[in-house]
């Protein structure tokens, strides 16, 4: 997906860090955030070079730090690498791992999925806090899941137990996070054509869009939700799914 041009500067000098961003929700929102003028760091365990490059070929400005997700030491150093000149203005919290595993997950799953989208996901927002207080205006968006509602069809139940932890984890740092200025949001996308769910039968005619998403028709929320445009929203899960839940 093409990055697009700037319809403003609205993000201008900011510094956003997102995870996930060598595909995928992550890259297309490196994409979002690079159009509205921010400097994105692209953060990943995979190269993200090729987000990187089209970034920059569209004008935006970014860097690039490796990360292990599930490795606490990993996830601090590539926070203090993203952050330099001592600047975090947004985190968006995009990168996560699942299977299509049994009802009784073993050990071995539960652990890796677990210990990556909720711990490595809490180890981000931890190492980032002190960033996005200085910045006094600092925002977070978490991307979880449909499945945190509604349960997996295709994921095991790590992965839907650790979609659903993370709005836990949302609201509780959105009420902390409010006299300090920062503010802390989710997206809950539903059928979206990604890396992450290639080859898993989506049926687009059950959803009353008619559709599978994109990573664009999520990218764009979550670059609402860091905008002071959503200046007043915190603790709120906002759902990407084409209609096929509620909320």
């Amino acid at each position: 997906m093409p990055i697009q041009t700037p319809a403003s500067g609205e993000l201008s000098g900011q510094v956003a860090l997102v995870t996930g961003a060598a595909s995928g929700i992550g890259a297309a929102t490196a994409l979002a955030l690079a159009a509205r003028g921010a400097h994105v760091v692209c953060a990943d365990i995979q190269s993200a070079a090729a987000t990187l490059s089209q970034l920059r070929d569209g004008g935006g400005a970014g860097s690039e730090v490796r990360f292990d997700l599930a490795s606490r030491d990993s996830v601090a150093q590539a926070v203090a690498q993203a952050a330099p000149d001592g600047r975090i203005d947004m985190l968006v919290a995009a990168a996560g791992i699942g299977f299509c595993g049994p009802l009784l997950a073993n050990d071995e799953d539960w652990d890796r999925v677990i210990n990556t989208n909720l711990t490595g996901t809490f180890a981000t927002l931890r190492a980032a806090w002190p960033f996005l207080k200085a910045s006094g205006h600092g925002s977070v968006v978490v991307v979880t899941s449909m499945g945190a509602y509604r349960g997996g069809f295709y994921f095991g139940p790590e992965y839907n137990a650790s979609k659903a932890a993370l709005i836990g984890l949302v609201r509780h740092f959105a009420l902390h996070g409010g006299p300090d200025g920062v503010r802390v949001n989710a997206v809950a996308p539903g059928f979206i054509e990604t890396p992450f769910v290639a080859g898993l039968p989506y049926d687009a005619g059950a959803i009353p869009l008619g559709r599978l998403g994109q990573p664009a028709d999520v990218a764009e929320p979550i670059a609402f939700l860091c905008s002071q445009a959503a200046g007043y929203v915190t603790g709120t899960v906002l759902h990407v799914n084409g209609g096929v839940f509620f909320g």
